[in-house]
């Protein structure tokens, strides 16, 4: 039986590529379904949910726009500009502040592609 990675999604050669892709470089990273309402997260990879305080449990099936992330300091404008590149289908680079787990504050540059 093949070892699940955490994926919600039915195996794929392209999303294998993507993760084989970026898991080696460091990168901290979410994979959305964009065919299902809001988004949903389908993967997910370990330097995201060390750099987020989430468990991957916590994180699938949850909206890509990250709302589990917004707190106070999180302005309604940079995450209407995440919504929008998400619906438009349109790369988009948005310095958004986002907020760990555990409540800690941090800046964050996000690319929606």
């Amino acid at each position: 039986m093949p070892v699940r990675r955490g994926h919600v999604a039915p195996q794929n050669t392209f999303l294998g590529t993507i993760i084989r892709k970026f898991e080696g470089q460091n990168k901290k990273f979410i994979i959305a379904n964009a065919r299902v309402q809001n988004c949903a997260i389908i993967y997910c990879n370990d330097g995201f949910c060390e750099m987020t305080g989430f468990s991957r449990p916590d994180v699938m099936q949850k909206p890509c726009t990250c709302d589990f992330l917004h707190g106070p300091e999180t302005k309604r404008h940079d995450i209407a500009q995440i919504a929008q590149a998400l619906l438009g289908s349109e790369e988009r680079k948005v310095e958004v502040t986002y907020y760990h787990k555990n409540g800690k504050v941090y800046p964050f540059r996000t690319s929606c592609i």
